[in-house]
């Protein structure tokens, strides 16, 4: 079942090889063909977050060329034999990462879980991504749009949103309780408003102007908002937070030295800490911290298909908000430096309306 206005060809950014290094060119590239339990989408917009800019490094040894970004959202335009009944031509939807289950890895057949199967197609990372017109969806792994969700504020739900609301369920936080979120960009800034938005008193934790900043420009604000370069920023958090500490605690940031120190906020006996960045050489867990405290670290995927429609349910309801900036596909090239400027606020976004 399609629209009947498919085109043959589409514009796309393309991560290709260069002599020196990966770059990305806006070229003309063939659409997708749809599986059987496939959706095309004709996207509306696309981000670009962390892991892109780790594939444009070569961190993932990604097959090149290849269409970047995993936070596509846009609109069904086809949809495969086996799909019908799921979707339809004309459905707003989001797209996630994992793609393709094969059901017969050992990952697969411990967990049944698209996220650990060793064969599933990763958007942006094994094979193309939402960068593009088009892009194809697994059934089984697209979610519906709210209506009031627009397409540039429905990109970074894909992955930001996905991955800090499965953060915040790692932890355990008992309601009511606080929490802490190290980090304020973009990542930071959606933990914020959905820790507020299921009732924890939140203190945000960055040591730039435009992260502590972001803490309170956006729906839900932070009740706290401090830099870890306070000299009495540990005696601070552990006053406000009461009984000696944080109980629970997301980390929102890549620099292993701040998720090192972010041990010392936790409250003794059970604290939680889920680091959700991914430094390449690995985190620095302090040993006294962790045993003499007690505490426990928790690693933390995005999040499976339910969390992640019950976290855009969330966003509908509480009119929770991403600070972004937009760019037309024409501007790709110039991702990977917007993303390294230590002043950009909250999400880049290509918006494939501009």
């Amino acid at each position: 079942m399609a629209s009947g206005d498919i085109p043959k060809t589409m514009r796309a950014a393309v991560l290709v090889k260069f002599q020196s290094k990966p770059g990305y060119q806006v070229k003309e590239i063939p659409v997708p063909e749809v599986g059987p339990n496939d959706v095309l989408i004709k996207i509306g917009a696309a981000g670009f977050c962390h892991t892109d800019y780790q594939v444009w490094e070569g961190v993932y040894e990604s097959p090149l060329p290849q269409v970047p970004s995993h936070e596509p959202v846009g609109t069904v335009v086809a949809v495969g034999k086996d799909a019908i009944g799921k979707w339809k031509v004309g459905d707003r939807v989001g797209a996630l990462l994992h793609r393709h289950k094969c059901g017969h890895c050992l990952p697969c057949e411990v967990t049944n879980d698209v996220r650990f199967c060793e064969n599933a197609d990763l958007a942006g990372l094994k094979a193309d991504g939402g960068m593009a017109e088009y892009m194809i969806g697994d059934a089984d792994q697209t979610l519906r749009l709210p209506d009031s969700v627009d397409f540039v504020q429905g990109a970074p739900l894909m992955c930001a949103g996905t991955t800090v609301w499965a953060g915040i369920e790692a932890t355990k936080v008992a309601p009511g309780e606080p929490i802490g979120i190290i980090g304020i960009g973009g990542l930071g800034s959606l933990a914020v408003q959905f820790a507020k938005a299921l009732g924890h008193p939140v203190v945000a934790v960055d040591n730039r102007n435009e992260g502590r900043e972001l803490a309170t420009a956006l729906t839900l604000k932070a009740d706290l908002v401090v830099s870890p370069d306070d000299p009495d920023v540990i005696s601070k958090i552990k006053k406000w937070a009461g009984k000696g500490g944080l109980p629970s605690l997301v980390g929102c940031t890549d620099n292993v030295e701040v998720n090192k120190w972010a041990m010392k906020l936790l409250r003794p006996k059970g604290g939680v800490f889920v680091p959700l960045g991914l430094p390449v050489d690995g985190f620095k867990i302090p040993a006294f911290d962790l045993v003499f405290q007690q505490s426990t670290v928790v690693g933390s995927l995005v999040s499976n298909r339910a969390q992640a429609q019950a976290m855009l349910d969330c966003v509908a309801k509480h009119g929770i908000r991403s600070w972004i900036t937009e760019i037309p596909l024409e501007r790709a090239p110039e991702l990977p430096t917007l993303y390294m400027d230590a002043h950009l606020k909250g999400r880049l976004v290509v918006n494939m309306a501009l």
